[in-house]
This record gives structure tokens, sequence and C-alpha cells, in this order.
């Protein structure tokens, strides 16, 4: 999706390294073998991080297996094997993509997302509807309301609560049985971290399109540089209330397996990620796990 959920590497364990990079070649390995090789381009770390969430609050012990990948057959790595977390993750994974794209023409009349949309993604995404139906209406009618959320030229808080909620609802529908409160709460403020930060990497290219960015709303933007000065304390709050919201709600989430994993994002990971997007004058590169 975005590509800022994010583990801290260099305070991360090997093996909770090796087990993150694992959960991300197993996802890449599930869409290829249930959808297409093509679809495998929608792999992503924010998703990556959602399935680790899901199998520490599950408990569901991954299966790993050695095997080679398409970008490089001959040497063998830890791969999750496909199991009914992971399923559910890329089923979701598709929604969420789906709805993307239709939001990106939707702001900026996009051509190549609507074919991409309509030959790549839109046959998978009518198979994750009926897989989870009802996460497909509860993304659905989260995109509505930030649509029209958008178009009225919120203010940040307003623009991102539809997709921290629909995130929240998601989990909660995916989850079940499992899902708490806490949880909830956690993914809420992750989505809307998510949504500032999105919004920050963005902003000069928003604002050159004549884009909505809600982080221009009542600005009068001259430069990434001077803008990421001018507005230094406003942006340290937005994204430090998040990540303490997040922070928070993780203290009270029990995981019953792969703690280092989610800790290392949540603690170290999406504190460096923030950090990046205040000093970067230009966008957040994707980096290479």
């Amino acid at each position: 999706m975005f590509g800022y959920v994010l583990p801290d590497k260099p305070n991360m364990f090997i093996k909770d390294f090796t087990m993150y990079r694992a959960f991300y070649c197993g996802l890449c390995k599930t869409i290829g073998k249930n959808c297409s090789q093509a679809m495998r381009v929608a792999t992503n770390y924010d998703m990556t991080f959602y399935i680790a969430l899901l199998h520490a609050v599950r408990g569901e012990k991954a299966e790993i297996a050695q095997e080679g990948c398409i970008l490089n057959p001959f040497r063998k790595k830890s791969i999750v094997r496909p199991n009914p977390t992971m399923i559910d993750a890329m089923n979701f994974n598709t929604i969420l993509g789906h709805y993307k794209l239709l939001d990106d023409v939707e702001d900026n009349k996009s051509r190549i997302r609507k074919m991409i949309d309509s030959v790549l993604v839109k046959r998978h995404y009518k198979k994750a509807c009926k897989a989870m139906p009802e996460v497909a209406q509860a993304v659905g009618n989260g995109y509505r309301e930030l649509a029209e959320a958008e178009r009225s030229n919120c203010g940040p808080d307003r623009a991102a609560h539809p997709f921290a909620q629909l995130m929240k609802e998601s989990t909660r529908l995916i989850l079940k049985d499992d899902y708490t409160d806490a949880v909830g709460d956690l993914i809420y403020y992750i989505g809307k971290w998510v949504y500032f930060a999105d919004a920050i990497d963005d902003v000069e290219e928003d604002f050159r399109k004549g884009e909505y960015n809600c982080m221009l709303v009542g600005y009068e933007f001259k430069d990434r540089e001077t803008f990421l000065r001018e507005r230094k304390d406003f942006l340290e709050f937005a994204l430090g209330d998040c990540y303490r919201g997040a922070c928070d709600a993780f203290d009270k989430v029990e995981l019953k397996a792969y703690e280092g994993v989610v800790t290392n994002i949540i603690w170290y990971g999406l504190a460096e990620k923030t950090k990046e997007l205040l000093r970067r004058t230009t966008k957040c590169k994707r980096t290479r796990i």
C-alpha cells in the first residue's frame, strides 16, 4: 500500500529480521500461487507488519520452508508457507489495493492506474470480496467517506479518520474472537499515522498537481524544505500523537507469538520513519528489505 511501516534493522535481532523477511516472502509467494505472478507487485511492507501482528495476536505458528525466489531462484531463503492468516491478509491486501487504485484515479484521473485495476487487480478483487464480503464492504464504505472528506477540503484529523477507521473495522472482522479493543486502537493509530506520513511525503507533488493534501489546508506552500521548517512543530505533534497512541494501545495487546518482530516495528520502526519524514527534502525512497 504505502511502505512506511518498516522495522528498524539496526535494533532488530537477526532471528526477528529473518522472521520478518519470511513473512514478506510468504506474502509474495501466497499472492503468486493464489492470484497471479503479476499480482506479486502488490507485496508491501505495511501488509507484512499486519501479517506479523495477526499471527502474533492469534498465536498462529507459521510453518517455515526453504524455497527459492522468482528474483533469485538458486538461493533458498526462509519463507512462511500459506496458512489461513496469510490468505486473510492476501485478500485484505487485494481489496485495499483495488480501492487505493480507485482513489488515485479519482484524485488525478490516472488512466494507467485505471488500466492496472481493470486488467490486473479487479478479477482478484472480486474473488477477495467473495472470501470476505464484510471486509470488502467496510473498506468500500471507508474509502467513500474518505473521498467525501477530501472533497470538502477538510483538515488532517477529519481526513485521516476514515482510513484509520476502515483499518480498525476490517481488523475486527478478520480477527473475530481474537479481536480486542486494544488491537483496534493500535491499528487505528497506525492507520492514522500512515495517512499523515503519506500526506507529508507527497506534499510537494500534490501541490504541483493541484491535488488535495490535508497538510496543505490553510498553508501557503513554497517548497518542501520551507514546509518542513515552518510546520515542524505541527508535523511533529501530528505524527507523534499517533505514535504515542499506538504505543499506549500496544502496551495492552497480548501477543502470543513473534513479539520481537511486532515490537521492533512499533517501538523503533515508526519512530525512525517519523524522523526520516521530517528531515527529508525529497520523497522517501522504497527501502529494500
